[in-house]
């Protein structure tokens, strides 16, 4: 069943944060983010998916990373000057705490193009929570199928959060 979409950025956001706080989880999103380039929006975007019985295809994903591609660039970039600055010889180690300010602030900004994206999407919907054709098209969208420590990792987060 196709269904409309009444998803804010607002509401992502929260959900985001309320899952992103439990430091297990946390810990396996930067992992992917880190070891297998996984953009933890999207990861946290497929989790919403699954808690509210939502199937993004494979080409629908691609869609989505196309979207977020430019604002996917500038945070990765700003993250490696705000990881520079967390070094206490680096110029910038005082202007830590307003760099991960400013990283946040565009988490959120990337987060509210994915969900304009989405709300522009059409997508079917399940009456099963859980597992759904979402995760093998986030998988194959990633290109993670060869990399078993991705897997255990999506495993694992889907287990945490159904």
């Amino acid at each position: 069943m196709t269904v409309t979409h009444d998803l804010s950025p607002e509401t992502f956001w929260a959900f985001s944060t309320k899952l992103y706080s439990d430091p297990a989880l946390a810990a396996r999103c930067l992992r992917l983010q880190d070891n297998a380039g996984v953009n933890v929006n999207m990861l946290l975007f497929l989790c919403w998916c699954l808690q509210h019985q939502r199937i993004v295809v494979l080409k629908q994903w691609h869609t989505l990373k196309a979207a977020i591609a430019h604002s996917d660039q500038e945070l990765q970039q700003h993250r490696q000057r705000r990881s520079a600055a967390k070094e206490p010889e680096s110029p910038e180690h005082a202007d830590y705490e307003q760099l991960k300010h400013t990283e946040l602030e565009l988490e959120a900004q990337q987060q509210s193009v994915l969900v304009s994206a989405f709300n522009n999407m059409n997508v079917d919907s399940t009456d099963m929570a859980g597992i759904n054709a979402s995760v093998v098209a986030f998988i194959h969208a990633y290109t993670l199928r060869d990399n078993p420590e991705a897997i255990a990792d999506i495993r694992h987060i889907i287990k945490d959060i159904v």
